[in-house]
């Protein structure tokens, strides 16, 4: 049933209820981020499903609760034969009925535990990981064609379209995010999506793309060269380069977070790039794209075992590019580096 024991195991003890509102916590426990709300009941473990009357069919079909409860304003038209149907004006009022100890992710409804809720998130379990591996390997075949391919003339706008095309082809049920496709002096801009510009001959093209699989993303980022791109920019991508293996070397179970973006820093540091690092150096992944743990340099966060994330130094130089490589590490006795695609393409 997803994660649904996962989340009864943690809040049972202290609450009756567990209500959850916000669609990334919805997408954890029952795979359905667009469903209204949940009520598990912690005590049973009997999990209540609350969604628009459109998408109720659907939610019998694929949501692995023991009841799925439709929601609307008024009965029109009358219920279907078999439909569980509650008139009510938001979910919100159904959840205020509750009557007991309730934890929720809306401070409106019970003890807020979304802090809580994000920490559980973060610990994948193997099925968890399987379904953030089949999405690495959807985005990283697509690097592998953008790297086969002349990319001299297109638009950005035309190599983010073959990445949706791509994905959707592979088996991907969505993007986790808009692609970044930032090629010349846009590479300069770490959360550009993309343009008209044509990309030219000298270029760096920094591209950052996920793909989804279910309800679990991945975030990849390859910086394609265009021939030679000139003694700065290349210093850039050594620099990068080495940065990423110095942070990957760093990470392991019980690792202060701050020190792995230290090891990236130091290394851009050495190369004369630390005045143009000018992000986090990663953060974790999972139903969200940008999920605890945070990688910075005042950080108070360790790495647990099971956590998987990004590690993804970066140096930009406004009007003249960027340089960006991310990889996805697994956290356990050391990182397991996910991606199995080169650095440099």
């Amino acid at each position: 049933m997803r994660n649904l024991k996962k989340l009864a195991k943690a809040f049972s003890e202290r609450f009756d209820y567990l209500v959850l509102t916000k669609s990334p916590n919805l997408a954890y426990a029952v795979g359905m981020p667009d469903a209204l709300g949940l009520v598990l009941e912690l005590s049973t473990g009997r999990a209540t499903l609350y969604v628009s009357r459109l998408d109720y069919a659907r939610a019998k079909a694929t949501a692995p609760v023991d009841k799925i409860v439709a929601l609307a304003s008024t009965e029109l038209p009358p219920r279907r034969p078999g439909e569980e149907l509650e008139i009510a004006s938001s979910f919100l009022d159904v959840a205020k009925r509750l009557q007991g100890r309730v934890a929720s992710d809306s401070k409106e409804l019970g003890v807020d535990v979304s802090t809580e809720l994000l920490d559980l998130r973060s610990v994948k379990e193997e099925w968890e990981l399987e379904l953030m591996r089949e999405a690495l390997k959807i985005t990283e075949r697509a690097f592998l064609r953008l790297g086969e391919m002349r990319l001299v003339g297109l638009r950005e706008r035309d190599v983010a379209a073959l990445v949706y095309k791509w994905f959707m082809e592979e088996g991907a049920d969505g993007v986790a995010f808009d692609p970044i496709v930032a090629s010349g002096p846009n590479g300069a801009f770490p959360h550009y999506r993309f343009g008209d510009r044509k990309i030219t001959q000298g270029d760096l093209v920094v591209v950052d793309i996920g793909a989804k699989k279910d309800v679990y993303c991945s975030d990849m980022t390859r910086t394609l060269l265009m021939g030679n791109p000139g003694p700065v920019l290349k210093d850039a991508v050594y620099a990068v380069y080495e940065a990423v293996k110095a942070a990957e070397k760093a990470v392991r179970e019980g690792a202060p977070a701050a020190d792995v973006d230290k090891a990236a820093r130091d290394v851009l540091g050495e190369y004369g790039f630390a005045n143009y690092f000018i992000h986090s150096t990663g953060h974790g992944v999972g139903v969200e794209v940008h999920e605890p743990p945070r990688l910075y340099a005042t950080s108070k966060e360790v790495l647990k075992r099971g956590q998987v994330i990004t590690i993804e130094p970066g140096v930009y130089i406004d009007g003249v590019g960027g340089v960006r490589i991310e990889d996805m590490v697994y956290v356990a006795e050391g990182g397991v580096v996910l991606n199995r695609v080169p650095h440099l393409l």
